[in-house]
């Protein structure tokens, strides 16, 4: 059996833990503290990058923010969410396939850990940038990675291309992004996973009885290892804000 956290039973067993249907450490309390640095009285219409099963997407709709659609490459995490969530939109896409789905311009995007699963960062950029007005804001809240460290193996490649902050800004300004506020999350990142490994014990019969004890033995190392990379400083998490520029 091959395990992966980003899979649809991966999503089910980490919204079971987490309480709700969410992919990143901090659940709502996260959301409500990283939405403080944006500027709110300009966003109309969001984009959800990676929505999952769509529990961001929702918060965001039950907070008044505005229109939202959520996108997502995993087509049962999709339906998922349409059936879960009424008052959002979802679809199955691609990053690189966004400019494809004809929207209105968005004024904010936001990838809440999903950006390191994307195979070719700078085009994602790049696709992002497509779909959104000049002046709209980029949210990217993610892992990062020192330059001069390898991933930790012990990872294997759940953990796909943390955010290298010493080359992000100029990929950034490549795909008309202008960079403009870094805030190291990694302190809040450990606390998070601390947190989240002791509800995977104590959650330990629910997740047996959803997935089997294969993957509850599964989700507890790697999130041990993962909390340990944090640890070691060979892993981070960052929030990092950008502008749409003029193309």
């Amino acid at each position: 059996m091959k395990f992966r956290m980003n899979s649809p039973q991966g999503k089910a067993i980490l919204a079971l833990v987490r309480g709700g249907d969410y992919a990143h450490p901090g659940e709502e309390a996260v959301l409500a503290r990283v939405a403080q640095a944006l500027p709110r009285e300009a966003v109309h219409r969001l984009l959800d990058v990676g929505c999952g099963r769509g529990g961001t997407a929702d918060w965001f709709v039950r907070h008044g923010w505005g229109t939202v659609v959520g996108v997502d490459i995993d087509g049962e995490s999709i339906e998922y969410a349409r059936h879960r969530y009424g008052g959002v939109t979802f679809a199955q896409s691609d990053v690189l396939a966004l400019p494809q789905l004809q929207q209105e311009p968005f004024d904010l995007a936001y990838l809440f850990n999903s950006f390191y699963a994307f195979s070719d960062q700078p085009a994602a950029l790049t696709s992002l940038r497509k779909v959104c007005r000049c002046g709209a804001c980029l949210l990217i809240f993610d892992y990062t990675k020192p330059p001069d460290r390898a991933l930790p193996e012990v990872l294997g490649t759940e953990i796909g291309q943390p955010i290298v902050l010493e080359s992000i800004a100029a990929q950034m300004t490549a795909a008309n992004w202008q960079l403009s506020s870094v805030e190291d999350w990694t302190e809040s990142y450990l606390k998070a996973y601390s947190h989240f490994l002791a509800r995977v014990r104590t959650n330990q019969s629910a997740i047996v009885a959803l997935a089997g004890e294969d993957w509850y033995a599964y989700v507890e190392q790697w999130y041990g290892f993962l909390w340990q990379s944090l640890e070691s400083g060979d892993l981070g998490g960052a929030v990092l804000i950008a502008r749409a520029a003029e193309r």
